[in-house]
């Protein structure tokens, strides 16, 4: 309860930030959360973690953006990544650690959707042999910023039963698994449209996507190691040995639609 109230409730996106740096100690504390504390759903894939400066907004403009507007901000990091099976759901979940870690630090965070990866990579002058993975604007909130907290589905909403035709029961849930699932309602999604379920059984927990047409496959792998840190995160921290997410195939029928699609699954 404690780590959804004061951690990933309190997380919301930012486009209006103030022009104060963010100090050099706890960029030093987020990177050394990276080196030393971050989990990864897969294994074996190599990522680098950079930090830019309010000045690599020009670099960055006509690359990436949020609806189509790169958001200025006093910095920028980037999370550069092998190419692998699944490597922009590990990325998406490695990159929500971060602005998580930042939002502890009273930090507010923006993900920016990426037009063009390459140009990205050419434009910051990296050459480290990676793809570029995810790029989230950060820094503090403008006081005068009077943007509203986007609205996020319920609970009820998100869940549903074993399966995708039977309805969830959430009554007799244990609080800490009411916990996750509620930071997962809270998870932040490309225009906060959150196009994802759970299916909840008693002993397992089913990521599935809906379809978009306003998500492309990109932003939508990213939503889902969004989603899947918010849950591990809470559950983590009231229970450390707790499984991590598989992406191995599901072992009953979750008689989904064909428009629908299985992502992942985490006993519980």
């Amino acid at each position: 309860m404690q780590y959804y109230e004061n951690i990933v409730k309190k997380r919301n996106s930012c486009r209006g930030f103030s022009n104060k740096k963010v100090p050099e100690d706890v960029l030093a504390d987020v990177r050394n959360y990276y080196d030393n504390d971050e989990s990864a759903i897969v294994e074996g894939i190599r990522t680098e973690l950079i930090f830019y400066s309010a000045d690599s907004y020009e670099l960055l403009k006509q690359h990436v953006g949020y609806n189509g507007i790169c958001i200025k901000a006093p910095g920028y990091f980037v999370l550069y990544s092998e190419k692998g099976d699944h490597f922009i759901e590990n990325a998406g979940y490695i990159a929500q650690g971060l602005t998580l870690r930042m939002a502890e630090h009273g930090v507010a965070t923006c993900w920016m959707t990426i037009v063009d990866a390459a140009a990205v990579k050419k434009a910051l002058n990296e050459d480290n042999g990676m793809e570029v993975a995810c790029v989230v604007a950060f820094g503090y909130r403008d006081p005068g910023n009077t943007e509203k907290k986007a609205p996020k589905i319920t609970i009820q909403e998100l869940c549903l039963g074993k399966d995708y035709k039977t309805e969830a029961n959430l009554d007799r849930l244990p609080r800490e698994l009411e916990d996750c699932l509620r930071a997962c309602a809270h998870s932040q999604s490309f225009l906060n449209l959150q196009p994802y379920r759970l299916l909840v059984d008693y002993n397992e927990v089913c990521l599935v996507g809906l379809p978009s047409e306003m998500t492309n496959d990109y932003d939508k792998r990213l939503n889902y190691g969004i989603v899947m840190f918010n849950f591990y995160s809470v559950m983590w921290a009231v229970r450390p040995s707790a499984p991590m997410w598989s992406f191995e195939p599901p072992e009953k029928d979750l008689r989904l639609p064909a428009d629908v699609e299985y992502v992942a699954k985490i006993r519980i």
